[in-house]
């Protein structure tokens, strides 16, 4: 059975989006919520549905068959005749009257009063970024009621720590290694990628 295939939607926002003709196979990508995300920007991907196209290639052929078969029968039927010049029409002249230009009566302009611009709608307050120690690491990135909460924040290992996931498995971070783009939930790690000192890269997702 054939994979399904997916893109990214958030245009200008990421890199994947932009790159045109991007797609990924469901087998490598992460679920969560019942969604496959992004692995750039985490946001939800749209499925690749394949649609069959006219064969403009055969559409081609038969065009240009039509046009050698028409013009073969006009030669036929014109063939050994002489064209004979038919009378030319002598068009009389047409002589236009002047046109008479009516007046134009210009209405007044009635102004109306002008109008209070409609005030702005106060857009949503962003929550608030700062620091938080988590004990094994440094958090920076949006907060809620002082716990770490909401997306793109970055962890900062200062100790070997383990981190456990709903599945079972656990995933390793010694000091030296980040955590980027983050998503908390009231002060609970949701998902995130590690980035290991040594180069090494793997994504991480605990659930909420």
């Amino acid at each position: 059975m054939a994979t399904k295939k997916y893109k990214c939607v958030n245009y200008f926002n990421c890199a994947f989006a932009d790159e045109e003709g991007k797609t990924f196979d469901e087998t490598e990508l992460e679920e969560v919520d019942g969604q496959f995300i992004c692995p750039k920007c985490h946001k939800p991907l749209e499925e690749v549905v394949e649609k069959a196209g006219p064969n403009w290639k055969m559409i081609g052929i038969i065009a240009a068959a039509v046009v050698v078969l028409g013009g073969g029968a006009s030669a036929l039927l014109l063939g050994g005749k002489e064209d004979k010049a038919e009378p030319v029409a002598v068009e009389e002249p047409i002589i236009e009257e002047p046109a008479v230009e009516e007046p134009v009566v210009e209405e007044p302009v009635v102004e109306e009063p002008a109008q209070a611009p409609a005030p702005a709608p106060e857009k949503a307050k962003p929550a608030s970024s700062t620091s938080y120690n988590l004990g094994w690491g440094s958090y920076e990135g949006p907060m809620q009621g002082g716990k770490p909460h909401g997306m793109g924040g970055e962890i900062k290992v200062t100790k070997a720590y383990t981190i456990d996931t709903k599945n079972g498995a656990s995933k390793q971070v010694a000091a030296g290694d980040k955590i980027v783009s983050c998503k908390f939930l009231n002060g609970k790690l949701v998902q995130g990628y590690i980035h290991h000192a040594n180069g090494q890269q793997e994504s991480l997702y605990i659930g909420n």
